[in-house]
């Protein structure tokens, strides 16, 4: 069993992936203003999680079609289950920007949206 097919095409993939994170989160997700990530369905966090998961596709459907929609749904629902637990950890413990911990649980969550992106592009590269 092969474990990837042809590194230098996974490597662009999961570089473009990262590349369209940081558009989506640190780029448009200002534009958005406030989008109490603390409430399960908040409706502007979700175009926020929602454009993580359209983002994904449009780099990955030109690999597959159909695993680039379940990778993009994927990418959907870990942006918000990630991102929600880190916001209602924050408010429980009221961090903010002046403490050790509030940097180090943004490094988590970072940390956790990356591996994110490399478990796609390993099933990905998996079953092409």
């Amino acid at each position: 069993m092969h474990l990837l097919i042809n590194s230098g095409m996974e490597a662009v993939f999961l570089f473009l992936l990262i590349f369209k994170h940081a558009i989506v989160d640190v780029g448009l997700q200002r534009h958005l203003g406030v989008q109490k990530k603390h409430q399960w369905l908040s409706p502007k966090a979700q175009i926020h999680y929602l454009s993580h998961g359209a983002g994904t596709f449009i780099v990955l459907v030109t690999l597959d079609p159909a695993l680039a929609l379940i990778a993009g749904l994927c990418d959907w629902i870990a942006h918000w289950h990630i991102d929600f637990t880190k916001t209602n950890i924050n408010n429980k413990y009221e961090l903010n920007n002046a403490d050790y911990a509030y940097w180090w649980l943004l490094t988590i969550d970072q940390l956790l949206h990356y591996t994110t992106y490399f478990l796609i592009i390993y099933f990905i590269f998996l079953n092409l």
